[in-house]
């Protein structure tokens, strides 16, 4: 690591943060200053998926997404926006204060749930006001409320999840015309690059249909035979995701500090040198 990355990573280290509080203050600031990268995502997500469900034929919509009908548009919604890689690439996307939180573990799991929220807080609300838009338009004040809990809950269990591919495989967030101009060594600049940035749009919405499998069992068995589900019935299964998602956020991030800290030196050198994409 050269002398000017050293001093960089030392002062990182100085001031990484000693409260959660502290912590998601810093994430707060880094999202609402350039280069925005975190808002940006979320809007171009919440934009794409809106794009994909109101201009696509209706069957190919049916084969994109699993959930139907009017109030499912906002969980999906909920989903998709958290699809990137702000979900994924926890230690890459701020690799000086990651290199220096490698040796804290309190302060890098303090720093991963304040990235977490951030990206909670930006994603939740408009899915919630979608939800409400909605739910005023097909008169289910009751459906609504449980759906926006469904959008404030199911999340969190997959981004505790997530942050395990940015651990595995990270990456830094290079300009493109600097990847470009290194495209000679295409595995790494390119090609892995690529294949890291599309793939949380596939593991989150997959990690949200895990946490809510148990949901989906009980949902499918109180509605067979072509019986619609009641509110309260639904409620039960946001109860069953709910407790879900309690264990699997914190326990999620225990095992990738595990993995972190097992991963050290390598991530270490991984992130002190961008040239390795």
């Amino acid at each position: 690591m050269d002398a000017p990355r050293r001093s960089a990573v030392a002062e990182e280290g100085a001031r990484l943060p000693a409260t959660l509080r502290r912590a998601l203050a810093t994430e707060l600031h880094r999202a609402t200053h350039p280069p925005y990268e975190t808002p940006i995502v979320v809007v171009i997500n919440g934009l794409l998926l809106l794009a994909c469900w109101t201009l696509l034929p209706a069957a190919v919509v049916a084969g994109l997404f699993r959930f139907h009908g009017p109030l499912a548009f906002a969980m999906v919604l909920a989903v998709w926006m958290y699809s990137d890689v702000p979900a994924t690439n926890l230690l890459g996307a701020d690799a000086d204060r990651s290199i220096a939180a490698l040796a804290d573990p309190a302060a890098l799991r303090r720093t991963w749930y304040a990235k977490n929220l951030v990206l909670w807080l930006l994603a939740t609300p408009a899915c919630a006001v979608a939800a409400v838009l909605i739910g005023v338009h097909e008169k289910a004040p009751l459906f609504t409320v449980l759906t926006v809990l469904w959008i404030a809950v199911v999340p969190l269990g997959a981004l505790g999840v997530a942050n395990w591919l940015g651990i595995w495989f990270p990456y830094h967030p290079l300009p493109l015309r600097y990847r470009w101009a290194r495209r000679h060594r295409w595995r790494p600049m390119l090609l892995r690059w690529a294949v890291l940035v599309l793939a949380p749009y596939a593991l989150v919405p997959a990690l949200a249909l895990v946490v809510s499998v148990p949901s989906l069992l009980l949902w499918s068995s109180l509605t067979r035979g072509g019986g619609r589900l009641s509110a309260s019935q639904f409620g039960w299964g946001l109860l069953l995701t709910a407790a879900i998602t309690a264990a699997a956020w914190p326990l999620g991030h225990r095992y990738g500090l595990r993995q972190a800290g097992r991963r050290r030196d390598r991530l270490t050198a991984f992130l002190a040198d961008p040239d390795r994409g």
